[in-house]
């Protein structure tokens, strides 16, 4: 398996994230996929351009979500971040 992702920083403020990612592995391959993602309890919501659907519609796509959710946890972690009383995630700059 590859995976490759990065997060989309102009367009992204949590809880809402875009992600340009690639992604290989046994059952497809996505070379240039965009990701949205929307950090929400209890489900993260994750939606993928028309491209990118075309190749995952009827694929387990377990593995690529993990991914993406893990480049946002790693994201988060290493910008900073702190909560205000209304439990919001704050970044710092």
């Amino acid at each position: 398996m590859y995976f490759d992702a990065e997060i989309i920083r102009e367009k992204s403020m949590d809880p809402y994230f875009k992600i340009k990612f690639s992604y290989v592995d046994k059952d497809f391959i996505i070379k240039a996929g965009i990701a949205e993602v929307i950090r929400k309890a209890p489900v993260p919501q994750i939606t993928y351009d028309y491209e990118t659907r075309k190749i995952i519609e009827d694929k387990d796509r377990s593995k690529l979500e993990l991914e993406l959710l893990n480049v946002i946890i790693s994201y988060l972690l290493s910008a900073g971040i702190s909560r205000t009383y209304k439990g919001r995630v704050v970044l710092s700059a």
